[in-house]
């Protein structure tokens, strides 16, 4: 939950922009919506977090307390939404593909497959960190039998498809 305004004619507004696949924080004054806006990707770790500035009558001042008050607003929405991006290559390469593969389709019984293929890559604070970005899970929600036999190789596959697919990855 957001920090209440410092000030009573100040506020936030938080919008996806699905054309941009990012978040748009939005400071706003009781009579200037809009003021700066911070724009957050979330899909593709290569684009950075920016600001637009926008002052469409003129100047108008903001007080550096509530400044201060939007700027912890954004880093905690960039926290949370781009923390994935600060994993190692091969587990930011892995949550994209991911990404993209339970959109497509993501089955229940796909979890010990996927339990089986990060742990063979990655350290366990990262398949950890993985799954719940992807998932939003817990690991230890997805631990059961071993997977069936080709049922990794099946997933790195339609990972790779996924990869390839969005041009985000090596595949």
């Amino acid at each position: 939950m957001a920090d209440p305004a410092p000030h009573p004619d100040y506020g936030v507004t938080r919008v996806y922009a699905l054309s941009e696949d990012a978040w748009r924080i939005e400071l706003d004054h009781r009579e200037t919506r809009c003021l700066i806006t911070a724009i957050i990707p979330d899909e593709d770790p290569g684009r950075e977090p920016s600001f637009c500035l926008a002052a469409p009558e003129g100047d108008h001042h903001v007080p550096h307390e509530v400044m201060r008050w939007f700027m912890d607003e954004v880093a905690e929405e960039i926290r949370v939404l781009r923390g994935w991006t600060g994993l190692p290559p091969a587990a930011v390469d892995t949550v994209v593909a991911l990404r993209e593969v339970v959109a497509d389709g993501w089955d229940d019984g796909d979890g010990p497959a996927l339990l089986a293929l990060l742990s063979g890559v990655l350290p366990a604070d990262q398949v950890a960190a993985v799954v719940l970005e992807v998932l939003s899970a817990d690991a230890a929600t997805l631990t059961g039998p071993p997977p069936a036999p080709g049922a990794v190789a099946a997933l790195r596959e339609r990972m790779t498809g996924a990869g390839w697919g969005s041009g985000t990855t090596d595949g």
